[in-house]
């Protein structure tokens, strides 16, 4: 009977052992990400999830935080560097802050189209563009997206001179705040869970959003005017803390990259889908829906030329530059 309880006995320490040691050797990945869970962002990454956790036969595992549950995009970024959070996908208005070079993709009116956009940002300019972070421990991998921005306001917005008065909310990134000052505009930094509230209180006038967040952020409910400008581009940053990145076996790395890059055009499918739906319900509920027309857009594009002088007179041209080529060279094709 004692040599009965020995075998049991050791037997169950082997087995206590092997989960142990199952336990060890499971990678647990924190993403944390500014979007509700009903956004094209949260639904990209609950597929580069189960393509991480499938494809490493679930000896990674991922944990999603969505619509900023694990703090403001600022915090995230600091989380991300510090090493408390493993991934981030953020807009690089966030980023900005200890990258600067990434920017440069928030300057007004640089790319014609979605599919130039994706062809330079897909290549060798958007991996250069984001090589800086790799010096502040950061290493970003691909671009999300939240797509073209439209600006909305509770007043009619057809030319620059509209915004001469106007506070309008911006996120902490110099070069968007530099494009409503060109305009005449006072921007206002102000938390992204917090716009709402601050829209409808009228601490701020408008605002600047792709279609996509404004539904999704209920942001129509309290602006009554959207001009569909196509003005600038929403990028998001899929982000590594690098030291954690750094660790894991090539097998695995590739494993987080190739999902990751997969799961953003996925989501490129499926927003592009949501923004023509949310349209419509814009014009449903109300919202006078007006499109620039092609002088009315001359006009901001060249309110927006400053900009442009204060971005290299601050970063340099090279940047720029490197952006500019690529979107002649892929608009030539």
């Amino acid at each position: 009977m004692q040599m009965k309880r020995s075998i049991i006995g050791a037997a169950l320490a082997a087995c206590t052992f092997a989960f142990s040691g199952l336990a060890l050797s499971q990678t647990v990945i924190k993403v944390g990400h500014d979007q509700p869970d009903r956004s094209t962002h949260h639904l990209a990454a609950l597929k580069w999830k189960e393509m991480v956790e499938t494809r490493t036969g679930g000896k990674v595992q991922v944990r999603l935080f969505p619509a900023m549950t694990l703090g403001s995009g600022t915090q995230m970024v600091e989380q991300t560097q510090a090493g408390a959070l493993e991934v981030s996908i953020l807009p690089t208005g966030w980023v900005a802050p200890l990258a600067p070079s990434v920017q440069v993709l928030d300057l007004p009116f640089l790319f014609p189209s979605r599919e130039v956009l994706y062809k330079v940002i897909d290549g060798p300019a958007g991996a250069e563009i984001l090589k800086p972070l790799n010096k502040v421990n950061i290493e970003g991998v691909t671009f999300w997206e939240s797509g073209f921005k439209q600006l909305t306001g509770g007043f009619p917005i057809r030319e620059p001179k509209d915004y001469v008065g106007h506070k309008i909310r911006t996120m902490p990134a110099p070069v968007i705040q530099e494009q409503f000052k060109a305009f005449g505009a006072a921007p206002v930094t102000v938390d992204f869970k917090e716009l709402y509230s601050a829209l409808q209180q009228k601490m701020v006038d408008g605002q600047e959003n792709p279609i996509a967040t404004i539904a999704l952020m209920r942001f129509f409910e309290v602006q009554k005017y959207l001009t569909l400008s196509d003005h600038g581009f929403i990028a998001y940053v899929f982000m590594f803390n690098k030291t954690f990145l750094d660790k894991q076996t090539p097998e695995v790395r590739k494993i987080l990259i190739d999902s990751a890059k997969e799961a953003g055009k996925y989501q490129r499918e499926i927003i592009v889908k949501a923004e023509a739906e949310q349209l419509e319900m814009f014009k449903k509920a109300g919202v006078e829906v007006t499109t620039l027309t092609a002088d009315q857009r001359a006009k901001f594009e060249q309110a927006s030329r400053p900009v442009y002088t204060w971005f290299t007179g601050k970063y340099g041209s090279e940047s720029l530059d490197m952006i500019r080529k690529e979107v002649a060279a892929v608009t030539k094709k």
